[in-house]
């Protein structure tokens, strides 16, 4: 008699065995298709790597082209901007004679050769600029209450039980007045001893126009823009003075389209020959939105209006 553990151990040979042939039948099968596989990948992958070897060749062939171009469109940008700068003093000349005009610098950081520029484009229109006054946002947005009724005292207001928004709308009427007629009795120091303003100049003078240049780019820039340097363009709007609010065309849309709510004047691109025209026809009354950016209205005003202006 055969003992049943021989019979199991023999079926579990067969068994192991026949597991053993399978799995290296599947091996001997496969491994051509495994092979024929990997060289289709590697076919398409090089497909890929010579497709994209290409097309950069061709970006890089059109990115060559159009910096070419765009060298050629920078010279002849250049030559028509020396070409209106040479000819804009010559259509402005005299525009401006007899009148009183102050800088107003809304930020510290604001361009020097920048204000330059200006003040001398404006003086060749005939212009004075007897007095250049640069604000300081960041002390006056934080200003306390106490500050501001201090301020207030030193210009000469009684503030008696005024409350703290009335006490704001007075300071900025009184500084928009010393402007406009003269400050005799140097009411500004009020000011410089605060913090709040660095004055350049004369400030007995009487000022008729007062051109605010503007920069910013930031959320930081338009808040302060709207506490500080936007109340004191309507103050000067107010008691007569002529406000025109200038940037460079590197300043943001945003900041642009905050005074333009008042119906300001605006000319963003006073970095430019053509911002500099668009400056002294808006002094004169050709008023509107000038530049390039969205914002504006139109790019600059027409030659043929200076010529008029010129034979009245």
């Amino acid at each position: 008699m055969v003992d049943i553990r021989l019979y199991i151990g023999t079926l579990v040979a067969v068994l192991v065995f026949f597991g053993l042939g399978v799995l290296v039948g599947i091996g001997i099968t496969r491994e051509p298709r495994a092979e024929q596989l990997y060289q289709r990948i590697e076919r398409q992958l090089q497909r890929y790597r010579e497709e994209t070897a290409r097309e950069l060749k061709k970006r890089d062939e059109q990115i060559r082209q159009l910096d070419s171009e765009l060298a050629v469109l920078k010279l002849k940008l250049r030559a028509n901007e020396q070409f209106v700068e040479k000819l804009a003093p010559s259509l402005v000349q005299n525009s401006l004679i007899f009148r009183n005009i102050a800088l107003v610098l809304a930020t510290p950081d604001t361009d020097g050769e920048l204000v330059a520029r200006v003040q001398a484009f404006l003086e060749k229109a005939g212009a004075k600029i007897p007095l250049s006054l640069t604000l300081v946002p960041e002390a006056i947005q934080s200003a306390d209450s106490m500050s501001w009724r201090k301020v207030a005292q030193g210009l000469g207001i009684v503030v008696g039980d005024a409350d703290d928004e009335a006490v704001k709308s007075g300071v900025w009427k009184r500084v928009a007045l010393l402007i406009r007629y003269g400050d005799p009795q140097n009411s500004w120091q009020a000011l410089s001893k605060a913090g709040w303003v660095k004055i350049n100049g004369n400030t007995q003078t009487p000022i008729g126009s007062a051109v605010l240049i503007c920069s910013g780019q930031n959320q930081q820039d338009i808040m302060q823009g709207k506490s500080v340097v936007l109340p004191f363009a309507r103050a000067l709007k107010n008691v007569g003075v002529r406000v025109v609010v200038v940037t460079s065309t590197m300043t943001s849309a945003e900041v642009v389209a905050l005074y333009q709510t008042d119906e300001l004047p605006t000319v963003d691109h006073i970095d430019t020959p053509l911002g500099l025209l668009s400056l002294v026809a808006a002094l004169i009354g050709h008023q509107d939105h000038y530049g390039f950016g969205e914002t504006a209205r139109r790019p600059f005003p027409e030659p043929e209006w200076f010529v008029q202006q010129k034979q009245q």
